[in-house]
């Protein structure tokens, strides 16, 4: 495999890899695999490498036509499956996945607090995951430089109007403490035995090369 060959991302996300390896992940294999907002692939690519089988859901229809091509043209993938979809819809639509492992990383920001609160009920009611499935999430913290950014639509949440820097302009961003999401993952999956990491970095972005600070929250345990 050449990573010149893959279509969009070419790496998983670091914290994901992270999570991969200190799980024993890489001792396992033919386990159940489920991300939402899995883009082209990327992430899940490192499963498909162990023989995984591999779902995603994405609402973007390139990234999924690139997944698709990734996992049979380039990684020559066994098993797998990838639905363009709105995460939330899916959740709601579909049952009985009872997947081992649950990826939800980087999306969340996205959505409306009620909205992901929502998804999370819908996860568990609906069995997406099985009872003890390894769940792995990263998102965006308060100190992240979006907050504040644009107008204030609910606590910590804010719709970028006008700033393009990150190529972001017209999202939604809703940013949370690590308390917060502890407290929801426990409530609605039952979250135990996790790790909260704090992942922060500067990037030069925007037509300007301004200095941005991403600074994000990850957490992984298990959910029942």
């Amino acid at each position: 495999m050449y990573l010149k060959d893959l279509k969009g991302l070419k790496f998983p996300d670091l914290a994901v890899i992270k999570f991969f390896f200190k799980q024993g992940l890489h001792n396992q294999s033919k386990l159940k695999v489920l991300e939402f907002a899995c883009s082209n692939g990327n992430n899940l690519s490192l499963f498909a490498n162990y023989d995984y089988e591999c779902i995603g859901v994405d609402l973007n229809k390139e990234d999924i036509e690139n997944a698709n091509y990734n996992f049979k043209e380039v990684i020559g993938a066994k098993n797998f499956e990838f639905f363009h979809a709105n995460m939330l819809e899916f959740a709601k639509q579909n049952k009985d996945i009872k997947a081992d492992i649950f990826l939800l990383p980087n999306v969340i920001n996205y959505l409306k607090r009620e909205d992901f609160l929502q998804l999370l009920k819908d996860l568990r009611a609906n069995s997406l995951y099985k009872k003890d499935a390894l769940f792995f999430t990263r998102t965006r913290s308060i100190k992240d430089y979006r907050y504040g950014l644009g107008k204030k639509i609910a606590h910590n949440s804010f719709f970028n109007e006008h700033d393009n820097t990150t190529g972001e302009k017209g999202c939604i961003n809703t940013l949370y403490q690590e308390h917060e999401l502890v407290g929801y993952f426990k409530e609605y999956l039952k979250l135990y035995d996790f790790k909260v990491l704090q992942y922060e970095s500067t990037n030069v972005m925007g037509e300007d090369e301004r200095l941005v600070t991403d600074s994000d929250i990850v957490i992984y345990g298990k959910i029942q």
